[in-house]
């Protein structure tokens, strides 16, 4: 009752911009399909842009036209979601679809060790200690940000550009450098 209140006061307003800030926690199934039809409607009804935050993947696939994924505090990845959700490009995207639980899934799969100290982040992409495509120029440097021709936007060194990424950049990281992050 209390998100839809929320929405409700928000609608009074007839705002250009809503951010929903995890509008579904803690909700059973069907609640969640009735405030995620309401705020469906308050884009269509009043062409309102809505900023949708949240951990629900599920909700993200059904419902955004965009979307962009974040890794300690940082996009990593940001396009069209279903061509994000086709073709992830980011290694974190793609480990966090493969840990998505379906009526297919036969194992859970996770990713290993825990995510980075914020206050003294590792060298080079925040993501290499856990990545399984890390490679030595991942850690040394920040990744630069590549736009496909769709237009999604990734930030890792798989993508390039080549021409930054020096002299044995490529050569991938030994298992033991990448153990760093304390497994969770």
């Amino acid at each position: 009752m209390r998100q839809r209140l929320m929405i409700a006061l928000t609608v009074v307003l007839r705002p250009a911009f809503v951010v929903a800030d995890e509008p579904t926690t803690a909700l059973d199934v069907l609640v969640e399909a009735q405030i995620l039809g309401i705020l469906a409607d308050l884009r269509r009804n009043f062409d309102t842009a809505l900023l949708l935050i949240t951990h629900n993947l599920g909700i993200v696939a059904e419902t955004c036209d965009r979307v962009a994924v974040m890794y300690a505090g940082h996009i990593v990845e940001e396009g069209d979601a279903r061509q994000v959700f086709a073709r992830p490009g980011h290694p974190y995207t793609r480990e966090l679809l493969r840990s998505t639980i379906s009526l297919t899934t036969t194992g859970l799969h996770y990713i290993p060790g825990a995510p980075p100290d914020l206050v003294a982040p590792p060298s080079g992409c925040t993501f290499h200690p856990r990545c399984p495509n890390a490679m030595r120029v991942c850690r040394d440097q920040d990744p630069v940000e590549v736009v496909s021709e769709g237009g999604q936007r990734v930030l890792c060194w798989l993508h390039g550009p080549e021409e930054l990424i020096p002299a044995g950049g490529r050569e991938p990281l030994e298992r033991q450098e990448i153990g760093v992050a304390d497994e969770a």
